[in-house]
């Protein structure tokens, strides 16, 4: 199980679940292994992501995959959404997209 400190910090990485498309907040967000801790995978931020629970429940079957690379998730759909199999930084990852500047108006 993650702890509280360990779902913060994926909630300021992730920003939301990370298969892309999906607009589910961090609070509404499962902490999930990218490599399953049954096969030898750590409970850590560096073997995590945030996925929403229908994602969570047929990741294994869904054809999605996710890969750590330099602390960020990148994803790869199936082929029925990504013929190219492309992997692509995690689109709500907040490390992978600047911030947008504020547009203050006087």
């Amino acid at each position: 199980f993650f702890t509280n400190s360990q779902r913060r910090a994926l909630a300021a990485r992730d920003g939301g679940c990370v298969i892309p498309g999906c607009t589910v907040p961090p609070h509404l967000t499962q902490a999930h292994h990218v490599i399953p801790w049954n096969k030898g995978g750590l409970t850590n931020i560096d073997n995590a992501v945030l996925i929403c629970n229908a994602a969570h429940a047929s990741i294994e079957t869904s054809g999605w995959n996710i890969d750590m690379r330099h602390g960020r998730p990148w994803v790869r759909g199936p082929l029925i959404f990504d013929p190219t199999q492309t992997w692509r930084p995690a689109g709500q990852n907040r490390a992978a997209t600047p911030a947008e500047k504020p547009h203050w108006e006087k």
